[in-house]
């Protein structure tokens, strides 16, 4: 059997607790795509030096990447072996990890090529909202000739901050108010000025759970795909593919697509008032007219 060239690789990135899972899950609904639980490949294993802000591997991803294959049922492909040969060698030695880290990111999008592959389909999803840092690497790294996508899904702040400082406290390390406010407002802040590319799409939580047809059908149309109206009948059962037995915090996921406005539940109102000062609410305005400009184009 001939091996199925990759067409797309697309990444769905934003802030945690923004969409992203639903956006994922919506996708992999599409009978042309295939994805799988997040990866952190990079926010993990990679550092970005600040300046000259380029990512440089400091860990050995290895040990993940087994994770990560066990969480997706999936056998080691040839990319994956690449990296269990280099763990017990060369990546060993901590000094020389950074010379490593441009090839070891290509077999690292090499095995979610040799996944996709593997499953029959020709476009992957991957979603790990950190991600999004790592953009401007991430078109370095990527080869062949597929198309690479980055699909930024943005929340109002306030809802934000208060989910994502609800769901950390079951995390390694919780997010105070304070810095829930900084992730969204340095995060948000990177999406706009990736706005203008046409590599990049924004998709807005407010409209997909509100609209979920026609957003996540402008999505669609912007990878090339045509529309399948089963997605959203069949996107519960992705979710559930893609959710990890720990992840409690996604499992809303898959229910009747609906906006839940966080704040009102799990902020007090002295809270709302301080989050809302310190928030740059400018930030989602400016995407909202970057994405209307771009949809008139």
């Amino acid at each position: 059997m001939t091996a199925l060239p990759i067409e797309r690789r697309v990444f769905v990135v934003g802030v945690p607790r923004s969409g992203t899972t639903l956006v994922q899950s919506l996708l992999a609904a599409h009978s042309e795509m295939t994805s799988f639980t997040e990866s952190h490949f990079f926010d993990k294993h990679f550092t970005i030096l600040s300046p000259p802000f380029r990512p440089i591997l400091t860990r050995d991803p290895a040990p993940r990447l087994r994770e990560f294959l066990a969480e997706n049922s999936e056998d080691p492909p040839a990319a994956a072996n690449w990296l269990e040969e280099r763990s017990r060698s060369t990546l060993r030695a901590r000094p020389l990890l950074p010379f490593y880290t441009l090839s070891t990111a290509r077999q690292l999008l090499l095995v979610l090529d040799e996944l996709a592959i593997r499953r029959g389909t020709s476009s992957w999803i991957e979603k790990t909202p950190r991600h999004l840092r790592y953009i401007p690497f991430l078109e370095t790294a990527v080869g062949g000739n597929a198309r690479n996508y980055f699909i930024h899904v943005i929340r109002d702040g306030l809802d934000v901050v208060a989910s994502l400082h609800e769901a950390s406290k079951s995390w390694e390390r919780p997010y105070d108010l304070d810095a829930c406010v900084k992730r969204w407002n340095e995060d948000v802040a990177f999406s706009l000025g990736r706005a203008p590319a046409p590599t990049d799409h924004l998709v807005f939580y407010e409209d997909l759970t509100s609209r979920p047809e026609t957003t996540i059908g402008q999505v669609i149309e912007w990878l090339g795909l045509a529309w399948e109206p089963e997605i959203l009948e069949r996107y519960a059962g992705a979710a559930g593919r893609l959710i990890t037995p720990d992840e409690e915090w996604k499992s809303n996921v898959g229910r009747r697509i609906r906006r839940s406005e966080a704040s009102d539940q799990l902020l007090t109102g002295e809270q709302r008032q301080r989050v809302t000062s310190l928030l740059c609410h400018d930030l989602y305005d400016l995407l909202r007219e970057r994405a209307g400009a771009a949809a008139t184009r």
